[in-house]
Order: C-alpha cells, then structure tokens, then sequence
C-alpha cells in the first residue's frame, strides 16, 4: 500500500497553547484556553499560560478549536487494499472518522480479526453495514428476513437498505428492529416514509432518493404515489459468480443513478415539487423528529448527481489527488446523463432548488441531521473535500454556521452513541480535533481554513496536511 501520511513530529504529549475552544454544543466561544493532550485524550483545559515547559507546544493564539470532522456516509473500504489515498484526503480535510455505507461479510470478517489497513492519521470506521440488500438477497420478505439474521450474526453495526422493494424493505426493517440492529440507507419509490419512521428506521440518506420524502410533503401525494415507480433489475437468484456481477452492476450505477431516470420518474418529481405543502412537511418533521429517524442529506452526492457536467465538477482543479482511471469511469457516467432526454435533465436539475428546501425544513424543525458525502465511488465526489463542498451546500440551504458544524462533530457522536466522549473539546473527552484560522460560529467558510490536524494523537500542522496532498499529487491513487 502507498504511503502518503508520515508520521507527525508531535505526538502522545503536548499542548495547544492559548487557543479558543469552540462549545459545539451551546454555540459560545472561551478564548485564551490551553488544551494538554496525552495518549489521545483531552487530559486538562485550563487558562492560556505564559509558557509550557515540560512538553511540546502548538501556538493555538488567534485559532479556534473544534472537534474533528464526521463523513456520516462514505465508502472509503470499498477498496480496502487501495485505501491509502482516500484516508490521506480525509485527514488532510480534518475528517477523523466515517461510516462506512457498503460491507461484506469478508469486510466484516476481516474487521473482527483486525486486518483492516490503518496507515498512519487513517479516520477511525465508526461503523459498517454487512451486505447491501437488493432484490438478489432480499427479493422476498422470507430472504430479507433470513439476511438481516445473517448480518446480525455476522457482526454488522447496521443494515444499509439500498435497491429493494416494498414487501423485503418493510420486512427487513421489522426484523432489524426486533433484533436491535439499526437500518439505514434508501427507501423504495413504493414505501412511504411515515411508515418507515414509524418502523423504527435509523437514517434516511439523499432525502430518500427520488420522489418518496417529496411526495410525503405534496398536496397531491395520493396521485403521485398512484404512478409506480421503476424498479432495478437484479436477478433474484443466486448462481455460481452472481455476487461479483451484482457487484460490477453496482458499481456502475453509483457513479451516478441520476443516468437511470425515467422520464415518467422526472415528471413525477416536478408534480411533487410544483405541489409542496409546507404544513405537510412540517407534519413529516415532527414525525422523524418523535421517532428518532435521522437524515443524512448529502447533498454534494446529489449536485454531482443532478449537475454532473457542471463546470465546477468537470474541470475540478482537486480532480489532481485521483486516480485517472476513476475520472475516466465518471466521465462515462456523465455521457450517459447527457443523453437523457432534455426534459428528465430539466427536471432534475430544478429539483435542487426543492432538495435544498427540504433540508432547511428538516434542519429548522429540529429532525436530527448529519454531515456525509458518499465519498469513493460516486461520480465527482472527492474524499475529504467533498465534506466541505457538503458545508457550502448546507449553507445554501439556509443552515446556520453552527448547525453545519454540529452536524460533522456532536450529531455524529450522538448518532452513534459516543457523546459522552467524542464531539465536544471538552476534558476526558477524544482528543480529534482541528485547528481553524478562523471562528466558524461566524462563517461556515472557516471550516475550510483547516490550520492543523490532531488525529490519534499526533499533531498535523498546515505545512505537514500541505506535504500529503504533494505526495496524493506526485502519485494518485485515491478511490
């Protein structure tokens, strides 16, 4: 495996001199704060010191410190042997963990044995789902049934729900929920999310996809759920070799399932956006907000999706940290989506406008929401970067400075139970942090103005993030 990331130069003990700590939680600043670190750990905050003798320094004067940054929906251990790069991106964005969105019983297999790569400043996986459920495991309610058994036993944190249908989905989600194993990922064109709410669904990521959470939200619901929506075909039997060419399949849809729109599929996106009712959604808020049903909008997945010959994506001057091999396979993607009718491009691309609606009234309303991008693998989305194009985009939305940086580190650590001990700067707390030259409670811009990197216990400055990125450039390999 290539090697981006050495070793930091300060680690195990030191301390971040005269910095201000930003209180993620109440949105309030403490200035002229000494943070002594050890062993990974917020050992002491205390006030700034004229100077610190028997360890190591950082000057922190002028910067603010937040916790590190969450990618809530990444698929970096897609390729597990060729992960290197993608991590260096992370840890050069301040990105310090993820949740891995597609497993395998050999990933998860080789995460109980310990053999998964873990080069120097990697984020921490902070969960992994088994097998995608898709018509070939999960085409009846029987088979979804028997796979949600099966990933339980085999030691997935979640079920990630991708190409299924009605009858498997709901049955997949009411055995999860008996056994107590989460599920999240997409909800079929057929399934309403009230139901799936209700159900006891973990987290709904993109908004959906497509019409479901918009029509939910469209006085004209009943009409628009009238049309059924069109279905993946995927072979529901198991033959010798049908897991490597499900997968193959896959991995070609990712890169942008935009390409596989209908035209009847984009009208009916358009109806349900022409015919939004906002007391409707602010019905379906309060509902995910009472049962717990967490979003995870990504919306840089979804511009990259619905705008994938953007300028701002085709001639994207980070493409330099990926592979060539890759951008080729995004190219592809994109002349698919161009060959869309006028009309289906049309629609998808005013249905931004609607996407971005929907993730304020979410955000307003209170329904719990976290940071993700659907980094490696998906057309257009580069690691690490990507999250702060997802910050920009929130902030598009209307979202305030400080619910977008909640949304990368205390939601996260809520959303996965660690908020007694990731999440915050905070003594006793993980000492995963960075370093801002600016406050974010202003400008969610400043998120971007990363200083420097605490990660694992090491110290990345500026200068050594700076050096990664020049070795990802002079050979890259990032998926």
């Amino acid at each position: 495996m290539t090697h981006y990331v050495t070793t930091p130069a300060i680690r195990d003990s030191f301390v971040i001199r005269d910095v201000t700590v930003v209180d993620v939680l109440g949105g309030t600043l403490v200035p002229h704060r000494d943070i002594r670190i050890t062993a990974g750990k917020i050992a002491l905050i205390d006030a700034a010191q004229d100077e610190v003798r028997d360890v190591e320094s950082v000057d922190g004067s002028g910067r603010f410190v937040v916790p590190g940054f969450i990618d809530g929906h990444a698929h970096a251990l897609n390729t597990p042997d060729d992960v290197a790069g993608a991590y260096a991106l992370m840890l050069a964005n301040g990105v310090v963990g993820f949740r891995q969105m597609s497993g395998s019983p050999a990933l998860l297999a080789d995460r109980a044995a310990g053999r998964l790569p873990a080069p120097t400043g990697a984020p921490e996986l902070l969960a992994t789902p088994g097998m995608l459920l898709t018509p070939m495991n999960a085409a009846t309610a029987e088979a979804a049934t028997d796979e949600v058994r099966a990933q339980h036993e085999q030691g997935a944190d979640f079920i990630k729900a991708g190409m299924t249908q009605h009858d498997g989905f709901l049955a997949a989600l009411t055995e999860a929920t008996r056994l107590g194993i989460p599920l999240a990922g997409h909800l079929p064109g057929d399934v309403d999310p009230r139901d799936a709410a209700h159900g006891g669904m973990r987290c709904i990521e993109h908004l959906g996809p497509g019409p479901t959470v918009f029509a939910a939200t469209s006085c004209c619901e009943a009409e628009i759920r009238a049309v059924p929506p069109k279905q993946i075909r995927i072979p529901g039997v198991k033959i010798p070799g049908m897991d490597r060419i499900v997968g193959k399949l896959i991995a070609r849809l990712v890169v942008n399932p935009a390409t596989r729109t209908s035209p009847t599929a984009a009208a009916e996106l358009t109806r349900a956006d022409d015919t939004f009712d906002a007391d409707k959604a602010a019905e379906l808020a309060a509902l995910f907000i009472e049962h717990e049903t967490w979003q995870c909008p990504t919306l840089i997945r979804l511009h990259t999706q619905q705008f994938p010959d953007a300028t701002e994506h085709q001639h994207d001057p980070r493409l330099k940290y990926i592979d060539a091999a890759e951008i080729k396979r995004w190219r592809k993607a994109t002349h698919r989506f161009d060959k869309l009718p006028e009309a289906t491009r049309a629609a998808l691309r005013d249905h931004w406008e609607a996407q971005l609606r929907m993730t304020k009234v979410f955000a307003e309303a209170g329904v719990p929401m976290i940071a993700g991008t659907d980094a490696n693998g998906a057309g257009w989305v580069i690691p690490g970067f990507a999250l702060h194009d997802e910050f920009d985009h929130l902030a598009s939305a209307g979202l305030t400075p400080l619910k977008i940086l909640q949304m990368a580190t205390s939601e996260p650590a809520r959303f996965f139970g660690r908020g007694d001990t990731h999440g915050r700067v905070a003594a006793g707390f993980n000492a995963d942090l960075v370093l801002l030259d600016r406050d974010p409670l202003i400008d969610h811009t400043a998120l971007h103005d990363v200083a420097g990197v605490v990660r694992d216990g090491g110290w990345w400055s500026r200068q050594d993030l700076d050096a990664v990125l020049a070795r990802l450039e002079a050979d890259p390999t990032a998926r």
